[in-house]
């Protein structure tokens, strides 16, 4: 990520909410932020039954904001605003794909881990 064209910062979360991986200053504040946005997603999904939301996108005064979800992971890119965000997006894509060859699945807040452990 650290390649994209304006790239600000990016972090990689895991389904509980934990930053598993971050890319430039202040990327801490974005994950924080975003895993209360997901949850708040989550919900979202499970009250209206419309499916796992798993691309969200949004503009600031100062920065275009991806966020790639899938596998129970969310990738979250902040860029500056004017950035074609379409090589990033792109890039994201692949990133998660490798990133889901890689790392364990993750469990949503309505499955029971000891059930789906055994």
């Amino acid at each position: 990520m650290r390649a994209v064209p304006g790239l600000s910062v990016a972090a990689l979360l895991g389904a509980d909410g934990l930053t598993l991986a971050t890319v430039g200053e202040g990327a801490e504040l974005l994950a924080a932020e975003l895993s209360g946005l997901s949850s708040a997603l989550n919900r979202l999904d499970r009250r209206l039954g419309v499916g796992e939301v798993s691309r969200l996108a949004f503009t600031t005064a100062n920065l275009e904001v991806i966020t790639l979800s899938r596998g129970g992971y969310t990738l979250a890119a902040a860029l500056m605003r004017g950035t074609d965000t379409q090589a990033a997006q792109q890039l994201m894509a692949r990133l998660m794909e490798d990133a889901l060859d890689q790392l364990p699945p993750q469990f949503s807040d309505d499955q029971d881990a000891q059930g789906a452990a055994v």
